[in-house]
């Protein structure tokens, strides 16, 4: 199941372009967080599973996507590997950067990454060179996942404004004592 959760993450993140960028935005109904992204950040419309909600940068291919979903094991942040959240892909993702962070005051990992040429590149992203930026953190026995997505030689120019968006990223509903970090 896990790897299966997997494959539908990595197929959205890799495969939603930004077409709905003249989208009036919408009031943002999360069921365990809030984020408040500038006036720049339009909502999309994207009714995918897991998605609780999906912003485009006006005027730009950027995007970013929360999702959230219910794990089926016992695990902590520490012990979450790329390799089964990009399952079955993996070996067609080229991580060049990865970390420890903070999402929304938990612990959460990161990486940088690229898709590698052949076909699944070829499939997701077409003659498009995209960067992504994929933050994972549990709370409250759920995966939270925020991956930013744009292209290649944008990616410098949209990040920070991203980086502003995320770092409003709050948790509503606390952890019950003694059980943070863990599901």
């Amino acid at each position: 199941m896990f790897r299966r959760c997997g494959v539908l993450f990595l197929v959205f993140f890799l495969s939603f372009p930004s077409v709905f960028l003249a989208a009036q935005p919408k009031s943002v109904s999360p069921r365990d967080f809030s984020i408040s992204p500038s006036g720049e950040w339009v909502e999309l419309p994207v009714p995918l599973q897991n998605v609780v909600v999906s912003y485009g940068k006006k005027n730009t291919l950027a995007t970013f996507h929360v999702t959230e979903r219910e794990l089926d094991e016992n695990k902590t942040v520490d012990q979450l590997r790329w390799e089964d959240l990009f399952s079955p892909e993996f070996d067609s993702i080229d991580i060049r950067v990865q970390n420890m962070a903070t999402l929304g005051g938990q612990k959460a990992k990161f990486c940088m990454y690229t898709i590698k040429p052949g076909k699944f590149k070829d499939m997701m992203e077409g003659k498009i060179f995209s960067k992504y930026l994929n933050y994972v953190t549990i709370h409250n026995g759920k995966l939270f996942s925020v991956t930013f997505r744009d292209t290649e030689d944008s990616f410098p120019m949209n990040y920070p404004s991203f980086l502003a968006a995320i770092r409003t990223f709050r948790f509503e509903k606390p952890e019950p004592a003694g059980t943070a970090g863990k599901v």
